[in-house]
């Protein structure tokens, strides 16, 4: 399976926006194992979703004197900060390579 596979996406997609609304590692993990339950246990789909995190879209880069304008409205509409984004994103990378890690075993 590669990290272009539309599983391999929603696996982590699922972790990593698991994380970024603050669920646990044991959540995140239950529930993106759930979700592979549901889909048939598809080979290599743990080290495929942790491969996909660098490959899922990001938030397009805005000029350094646009930035304190986008955080405000960020605020105003209650979206996490990209920094959020991007930690939970390494968050769900390693949970992914430790589930694969464990399924392969």
């Amino acid at each position: 399976m590669t990290p272009n596979d539309p599983i391999a996406q929603g696996l982590a997609t699922m972790a990593s926006a698991g994380f970024e609304f603050g669920s646990t590692p044991d959540e995140v993990a239950h529930d993106v194992r759930t979700m592979w339950d549901q889909l048939g246990n598809p080979d290599g789909a743990f080290d495929a979703a942790a491969r996909a995190i660098a490959v899922l879209p990001q938030r397009p880069e805005v000029p350094l004197a646009e930035q304190a304008r986008r955080r405000a409205f960020e605020l105003a509409v209650g979206i996490n900060p990209v920094e959020v984004e991007l930690s939970a994103a390494l968050s769900a990378r390693e949970l992914l390579e430790e589930m694969a890690a464990t399924v392969s075993r």
